[in-house]
């Protein structure tokens, strides 16, 4: 009988140590570290979130958002929209949805579009994550932008865009290499 109750604490035991919170193994990628090393890099965006506001809310009860969309989360995948950068130069079209806050008047771009310098670029690598944040900020010809791109060793990111004249949006999506070519020089094209 004594040896049944050993058993059951040792069972208990393992029970509990064995249902104890995993540390999640992050694992190092090579290509990400070029990629970040050299501030050369391309986000294929997939999906748009916005920030819920009323209106907002009112858009998504009018029902124009296509199947499998909701006002917090909107597939863009396959639409072509991106955010490029090689050294300070950054490239970027992205849709917008949320509100304007000044700004824009008939015939404007409706979404972000830019092809320019960055100011203040900083990359910091998590080495405990091997994650990287990328920090920027861009003006296009009214309009200032201020970025936050998270970046996972899978390649995963998570963009973050603050706006001088709009409601702040996320934007999800996957990082890979430029191809050549692709803003190559600070004199060239997009």
């Amino acid at each position: 009988m004594r040896f049944k109750g050993v058993l059951l604490v040792l069972a208990v035991i393992l029970l509990f140590l064995g249902c104890s919170a995993s540390k999640q193994l992050h694992v190092a990628n090579a290509a990400l570290d070029t990629m970040m090393q050299q501030a050369a890099f391309k986000v294929e965006v997939q999906a748009a979130e916005p920030q819920v506001t009323q209106a907002m809310a009112q858009i998504a009860n009018s029902g124009i958002l296509p199947p499998g969309n909701n006002i917090s989360r909107i597939d863009v995948t396959g639409e072509g929209y991106f955010i490029k950068m090689n050294d300070t130069r950054v490239a970027a079209e992205l849709p917008y949805y949320g509100e304007r806050q000044m700004g824009g008047g008939y015939g404007s771009d409706s979404g972000i579009r830019f092809d320019g310098i960055a100011r203040d670029v900083k990359i910091v690598k998590d080495a405990e994550k091997n994650s990287y944040v990328v920090t920027f900020s861009v003006d296009n010809s009214s309009e200032n932008y201020f970025f936050t791109i998270d970046i996972g060793s899978s390649l995963n990111s998570t963009v973050r865009v603050r706006s001088s004249h709009r409601n702040r949006i996320r934007f999800t999506g996957k990082v890979i290499a430029l191809e050549d070519g692709e803003l190559v020089s600070k004199k060239g094209n997009k």
